[in-house]
């Protein structure tokens, strides 16, 4: 029988249109990348918000399945225990949490010993995305999964000896290691675009980036292979999604705040091309134009205090984001 629920928070009509168009794009997602953790946390946080309570329970389930299948028992048993908090008599529940409490305890991992069903203790961090990600969750996300995420996109718990470097090191990154090098060699290698035309295209972009004027925005090595007419723009994003396991975002089609754009410096927003779009709870998601540009990344997230999930995106989207959110000529 499931548990009372507390009542949703009040949200004005914008804010429960962007939740729902986020349910929307991340139905999508987690129906073409099933194992997606991180998206099906998402997905049933945005449920939460807008008080759609079975839903969330929903995906709550299937969350819990995937680590299972995924061998990442303790991120399964907190995901269970979430369930019953508000569906305490669930018998596929208690059941798959004490078969997960079995794998844990024989592999030495199980902590003390979690509350009883029917009493169930005070929400576990890591329940979902409003409580806190734990280091398990984390671990889930950089050990495998669809989207962008690499070690230095999480925010590390205090104390985990991983060195990072200040926002200031990271804002005065050289545009010379922007992940365009990367990028280029991703693109010869699986045969997206010859040799000759992509290191052309380097060319010009590392020279038009060398020194950028105020307000004017970095050139895309993406665009400007497009543009010289070498590949169809829909065609190159296609490849680069089929070659890897990125994550995507129709950009364009999303209403995108400007102040939650302007959460990121223009250093990295006009400077590097990254567009945070929207925020579900403890995630900021960010569109990008180079998916290989790991030293913006690393520089983005040491300036949020949120986990962050990385889409790549159309450059022309990207431009019209930010053109739109500074005024640029205007």
């Amino acid at each position: 029988m499931l548990s009372s629920a507390a009542s949703p928070p009040t949200l004005s009509s914008e804010e429960q249109e962007q939740i729902i168009q986020t349910i929307e794009m991340f139905e999508v997602i987690t129906q073409a990348n099933p194992q997606d953790c991180q998206s099906l946390d998402i997905l049933k946080d945005a449920y939460q918000r807008v008080g759609k309570q079975q839903e969330a329970l929903q995906t709550a389930r299937r969350l819990a399945d995937t680590y299972v299948e995924l061998g990442q028992y303790s991120a399964a048993m907190l995901e269970y225990e979430g369930i019953l908090q508000k569906d305490a008599d669930n018998p596929e529940v208690i059941a798959a949490l004490g078969e997960v409490e079995e794998k844990l305890q024989k592999s030495g991992q199980l902590k003390p010993p979690v509350a009883a069903p029917s009493a169930p203790a005070a929400p576990t961090p890591g329940g979902s995305l409003g409580g806190g990600i734990n280091l398990d969750f984390r671990s889930v996300i950089s050990e495998g999964g669809t989207l962008m995420t690499t070690a230095a996109t999480l925010r590390p718990d205090s104390g985990s000896g991983m060195r990072l470097a200040t926002a200031s090191e990271q804002l005065n990154l050289s545009l010379t290691d922007d992940g365009n090098a990367p990028l280029a060699k991703f693109l010869i290698q699986h045969r997206l675009v010859t040799e000759e035309v992509v290191s052309s295209a380097l060319e010009r972009v590392t020279k038009k980036n060398k020194d950028l004027a105020p307000n004017v925005l970095a050139t895309s090595l993406i665009d400007e292979i497009c543009r010289r007419g070498a590949i169809e723009m829909d065609n190159l994003l296609a490849g680069i999604l089929d070659r890897s396991k990125f994550a995507y975002i129709p950009l364009e089609s999303y209403d995108v705040d400007r102040s939650v754009v302007k959460m990121l410096p223009e250093s990295l927003t006009i400077g590097r091309l990254m567009v945070p779009f929207d925020i579900i709870s403890r995630t900021v998601m960010i569109a990008m134009a180079n998916p290989f540009d790991s030293l913006g990344k690393e520089a983005a997230q040491q300036l949020m205090d949120y986990n962050v999930q990385w889409h790549l995106a159309s450059p022309q989207a990207i431009f019209k984001a930010i053109n739109e959110t500074y005024r640029f000529g205007k």
